[in-house]
């Protein structure tokens, strides 16, 4: 039996063989969207308990209800009121804005602010502390006391007028601070008049061990 036989032999029997059933084909179509998963409920936000309200009182300037301020109002309160004096007395000759001005850092002319915008408010004054430089706020005919902590007016060396003319900007009186171990220069009340800015005196204060100041008439 040669090749060509045996495959004209399988040949006839595999066409003898009954149609086979077709198979089903895939779909290629798009799969069916799975199903949404079913939301879950959000767990419940846990509100925060309110906060409990304020009980202290802002300070209406820097520093003024500090134990130093406190201190000084006890034990000088004769000096406090002679200085207050002072600046009602410009306030009734048309001065509004009072600078506290002086020659160099450290000398608690942030302390005598706000030491002084206390006496005056408990005279029934209105006060405002404002920075340098700031407008002070209202008309020019209101009754308001404009207290600035002003600075460094006059440093070591010569009084220079152009500086001071544009350091005491807006300020229409003046009252100095120096330390007591430094040399009151008498030529500062006449720079302050020369530039329109009424001298209202000096406080002298002491820098002693904790940063504490004292005044002295």
């Amino acid at each position: 039996m040669t090749l060509d036989t045996l495959d004209a032999a399988f040949l006839h029997r595999w066409q003898a063989l009954p149609p086979r059933p077709s198979q089903p084909t895939e779909t290629t179509g798009a799969a069916p969207p799975c199903a949404a998963p079913t939301p879950q409920p959000a767990p419940a936000a846990q509100a925060e308990p309110p906060s409990p309200p304020r009980t202290d009182r802002q300070s209406d300037s820097p520093g003024d209800a500090s134990p130093l301020v406190e201190r000084l109002l006890a034990e000088a309160a004769p000096q406090w009121q002679a200085i207050a004096d002072r600046v009602e007395a410009a306030r009734g000759r048309g001065r509004r804005v009072i600078a506290i001005a002086g020659s160099e850092r450290g000398e608690g002319r942030t302390t005598i602010v706000a030491a002084l915008a206390r006496v005056l408010r408990s005279r029934g004054r209105d006060v405002v502390v404002a920075e340098p430089g700031a407008p002070a706020e209202g008309p020019p005919h209101d009754k308001r006391i404009v207290l600035v902590d002003a600075g460094v007016w006059f440093p070591p060396g010569p009084i220079r007028r152009a500086r001071l003319l544009v350091a005491s900007y807006g300020c229409e009186a003046a009252i100095l601070v120096r330390r007591a171990d430094r040399t009151a220069a008498a030529a500062i009340d006449a720079a302050l008049e020369a530039i329109g800015i009424e001298p209202l005196g000096e406080v002298v204060t002491f820098a002693g061990a904790g940063s504490e100041t004292e005044i002295e008439p």
